[in-house]
């Protein structure tokens, strides 16, 4: 199962090679969150299957990891697939869910562009967070919405770092990535997403549908495509106050 919302490690094709750069890409912001951890008590806010979160733990043994997720189904694969002895997963809305120790670090990686109101997230994560301590998230820094339905907001550089500034936190370091584009199959009619040989294979189609209602993104996505090339970028920062 890989789709453009969610991915699960253990039920991809390896021999995809588009898939697995993305699973790559994935990976990576993992590994750099978990160098940039700091305490003991660490969040993973919004964690999917887990894969993330077992890394994290993996990497980190002396560090208590919370793996959270409203999506009961992703839960039950987290605790059956990805369980570790320094690993905890619960079920919770990432806009409502509460602890009263805090964390010393909050992880929340390609999250803040599902959600309705971004802003309402990181109040969240603000008051979860102990005092002292670091959050570090990802976002796409290039167009979105025309490619994905699950997004609802494109961010900038500017844009993802003045979310955090408001609440006194500033971006640290930072961990830029680029994807390049996948052609074959762009506009290929596929009913089942099983089927599918690559994430973004028929994406093109919907595209197209987009645009027709949206005319005026086009635009953006052009001026994307002459700063940047035919590539998504996506940013991680670690936000902290010091």
């Amino acid at each position: 199962m890989h789709t453009l919302e969610r991915i699960y490690p253990l039920k991809m094709d390896e021999r995809l090679a588009a898939d697995q750069a993305t699973l790559d890409l994935h990976m990576q912001r993992y590994e750099f969150a978990s160098d940039s951890l700091a305490g003991s008590r660490v969040l993973d806010m919004a964690c999917g299957c887990g894969y993330g979160s077992a890394l994290l733990a993996e990497r980190n043994p002396d560090k208590q990891i919370t793996g959270i997720d409203i999506d009961p189904e992703a839960i039950a694969y987290a605790q059956a697939h990805y369980q570790r002895p320094n690993l905890r997963y619960q079920c919770a809305n990432a806009e409502t869910f509460a602890d009263s120790e805090g964390f010393d670090s909050i992880v929340s990686l390609e999250t803040i562009e599902h959600l309705p109101d971004p802003v309402r997230l990181i109040e969240n994560l603000t008051r979860l967070l102990a005092e002292g301590g670091r959050i570090i998230a990802s976002v796409p820094t290039t167009p979105t919405l025309d490619g994905n339905p699950h997004h609802l907001h494109d961010f900038s550089p500017t844009s993802f770092a003045r979310l955090f500034r408001r609440h006194g936190l500033r971006p640290h370091e930072r961990f830029e990535q680029i994807q390049r584009w996948e052609f074959s199959g762009l506009f290929k009619k596929s009913e089942k997403k099983e089927a599918r040989q690559h994430r973004s294979e028929g994406v093109g189609n919907a595209v197209l549908a987009y645009y027709l209602s949206h005319p005026l993104y086009l635009f953006r996505r052009l001026w994307s495509i002459l700063r940047y090339g035919p590539s998504n970028r996506y940013l991680t920062c670690r936000f902290s106050a010091d």
